[in-house]
């Protein structure tokens, strides 16, 4: 008779692909290889000075536990982010909450919405984040993965959906620009969709975490016409009833490691969620919400990251679609979404693991979905220089096999 020490969830949970990844780099690393990471979504650009010098110098001599519902400048400069990037103000329908990164809060909204009216299903893309499956199954829900393809604009229709899973569904993700493949959406598009939430009764889950990685050219002509601006909007600019927008600092000002983001949205849901998260243990250090603020609060920083990624983004193109690989660059975030080459025939595993002897190191379809094979994934975070060395010997390699 055999003992279950845990339950069948976390014993039939997959490996988190970021760390298989990460298993192949340090062994290339260990046989004293040369290693270019495509793999990883950490882009390898210094934070800005002033949100380190801000977290050091907040570091207390005394530790306290730090309030769920963040500092008061904290959330100042949160709202005065979204006042500047959507022109989004303050009023009785929309408020916010500090997170602990996004990954957090994103598993643990599924705590809060599973079951509600009896609604159990998480609809959520495939391929895309690994997490809005594991939040499915850890709160008692039922993932529900809709495959995005050429085919349907890489985007979900859920009014196509069967209507037993429209009636079902309790929340439902969206992820633009996304990941993985960078694929944006119009403004009609959000439109449709809030519509759709709001005759279904679903909560609309909005994963913004690449809002503001976008090509830098759209800088240049900024408007308040929402179907006529370039840049990714938030479904909050149409409406916040049954909304809640996931914003993160981690690409947006490069705080990765420091784990700060909010959520942002209908006033009624919050109030609840922040009664839930008071238990979950997800306040984050006082000296890191001091950095956090001074990186909301500022733009500057940020347009010039997106003058980086965009330079990465032109620098390797030529390349992937030189290959066939690739037809066009993407407008927002810093992926590239290629094909496997004809020869690997759709294997995206074997490609990559191939691909990684010769030091590259990609994330195959495989891994960033539930089942998608035929396409890798590049993450534009190594430098000019390891990145023009990669493409060449990319190049070389898929000459090679093909």
């Amino acid at each position: 008779m055999s003992i279950e020490l845990v339950n069948q969830v976390t014993s039939g949970m997959r490996p988190y692909p970021m760390e298989e990844l990460g298993r192949i780099k340090n062994k290339l690393i260990k046989e004293g290889r040369p290693v270019y990471d495509f793999g990883t979504g950490d882009p390898l650009i210094p934070t800005w000075a002033p949100i380190r010098e801000a977290i050091l110098s907040a570091v207390p001599v005394i530790s306290q536990y730090p309030s769920v519902k963040g500092v008061e400048s904290l959330r100042d400069a949160q709202w005065k982010y979204l006042g500047n990037r959507f022109n989004l103000q303050k009023n009785e329908s929309i408020s916010l909450i500090p997170a602990q990164g996004t990954k957090e809060a994103i598993f643990n909204i599924g705590l809060c919405l599973v079951g509600r009216g009896g609604k159990k299903h998480l609809v959520y893309p495939d391929p895309g984040y690994p997490v809005y499956r594991a939040s499915a199954l850890y709160s008692g829900g039922i993932p529900y993965p809709v495959r995005l393809t050429p085919e349907n604009n890489m985007r979900i229709e859920p009014w196509k959906l069967p209507i037993e899973i429209q009636q079902s569904t309790a929340a439902i993700w969206i992820n633009h620009p996304h990941n993985p493949t960078g694929a944006t959406v119009t403004y009609q598009y959000w439109k449709e969709l809030i519509e759709w939430c709001h005759k279904t009764d679903t909560i609309l889950l909005s994963d913004d975490c690449y809002s503001d990685i976008y090509d830098a050219a759209f800088d240049l002509s900024p408007t308040s016409d929402l179907a006529k601006d370039k840049r990714p909007l938030t479904p909050l600019q149409i409406s916040s009833d049954r909304v809640l927008a996931f914003m993160s600092l981690s690409k947006r000002s490069g705080m990765t490691g420091y784990r700060s983001g909010m959520i942002a949205g209908d006033t009624r849901i919050i109030n609840s969620i922040v009664q839930a998260r008071a238990n979950f243990g997800v306040g984050s250090p006082n000296f890191i919400q001091a950095g956090s603020a001074v990186a909301w609060a500022d733009e500057t920083h940020v347009a010039e990251r997106r003058k980086v990624f965009t330079h990465r983004l032109k620098l390797a193109f030529p390349y992937l679609q030189k290959l066939g690989l690739i037809d066009q660059i993407p407008e927002a975030a810093f992926y590239f979404w290629c094909r496997i080459p004809s020869s690997f025939k759709g294997d995206d595993v074997k490609f990559i693991l191939a691909l990684a002897d010769e030091g590259i190191i990609t994330s195959p379809s495989s891994w960033l979905s539930e089942g998608m094979s035929g396409y890798f994934r590049l993450a534009m975070v190594p430098d000019d220089e390891a990145t023009t060395i990669a493409m060449e010997k990319l190049t070389h390699f898929v000459r090679k096999n093909s």
